[in-house]
C-alpha cells in the first residue's frame, strides 16, 4: 500500500466513535471523508519516515492504521462528526496519536508484514579467521550467500 489516500472508510469512523451518523447524507460523508484524508497525512509522513509506503501489510496493520486515522481525524483534525470529545479525552487522545506516532517513527511498531520491530530480541552470529585460510574461507562462504539470493 502506498502513503497515500485515507487508511479507514466513513463506516469505520462511525462504527469506532460510536457516532450514530446518518451516511446516508452526502454532506456528512463528504465531512468524515474528508478528515479522514486530511488525517492519512500524519500517518504517511511517519511510515514515509521509516520506508514503510511500499510494504505489505498485515491484517493487524490494515486495523491499526485504520484507527490511527480515525482517531487523528477526530482529535487532531476535530472532524465535528458524532460525539463530542471534552479536554481530558481530546488531551488523552493526543498523546496516545503522539506515542503511536513515535513509536512508528523510531521502528518500535514494525507494520510491514516479515518485520519485527526495534524491541524485538534478536541475534546475530560472526564468524572469525584465526589464520589466512579461515579468513579465506569465510570471504568464500559470504560471496557463495550473496548469489544464492
Amino acid at each position: 500500500m502506498a502513503c497515500t489516500g485515507a487508511y479507514a472508510t466513513a463506516t469505520q469512523y462511525n462504527d469506532l466513535m460510536c457516532a450514530g451518523l446518518d451516511l446516508t447524507d452526502p454532506d456528512t460523508l463528504a465531512t468524515i471523508e474528508n478528515a479522514l484524508e486530511l488525517a492519512a497525512a500524519d500517518i504517511a509522513a511517519a511510515l514515509a519516515s521509516v520506508g514503510a509506503c511500499d510494504c505489505n501489510y498485515p491484517a493487524w496493520a490494515d486495523v491499526y492504521l485504520a484507527k490511527l486515522n480515525i482517531v487523528d481525524a477526530a482529535v487532531l483534525h476535530n472532524c465535528p462528526c458524532g460525539n463530542t470529545l471534552n479536554d481530558t479525552q481530546l488531551g488523552l487522545w493526543h498523546n496516545w496519536l503522539t506515542d503511536n506516532f513515535t513509536m512508528i517513527r523510531t521502528g518500535k511498531i514494525d507494520v510491514c508484514t516479515g518485520e519485527t520491530g526495534a524491541d524485538y530480541i534478536a541475534f546475530g552470529v560472526v564468524e572469525r579467521g584465526l589464520t589466512e585460510f579461515s579468513r579465506a574461507e569465510i570471504v568464500i562462504n559470504q560471496l557463495l550467500r550473496d548469489r544464492s539470493v
